[in-house]
């Protein structure tokens, strides 16, 4: 694969990461649960796709420059 295939499949990566930290953060991260564990599990899931969709978009670029 050129650097260019692999730009765009870490590109689509990275907005998937970062649409599904979104959606987590919306669903689960409302007020309105009484659970708390549910609150701070839906922080931990949408950190940790937060932080996966910025490796993958340091990736991306790491793959235009160097490939």
């Amino acid at each position: 694969m050129s650097g260019a295939e692999w730009a765009i499949s870490l590109g689509t990566l990275t907005l998937m990461c970062w649409i599904g930290a979104g959606l987590v953060a919306v669903i689960l991260g409302t007020n309105k649960l009484q659970n708390k564990e549910v609150g701070k599990g839906s922080q931990v899931v949408t950190l940790c796709l937060t932080a996966a969709g910025l490796i993958s978009a340091v990736a991306m670029a790491a793959a235009i420059v160097l490939l």
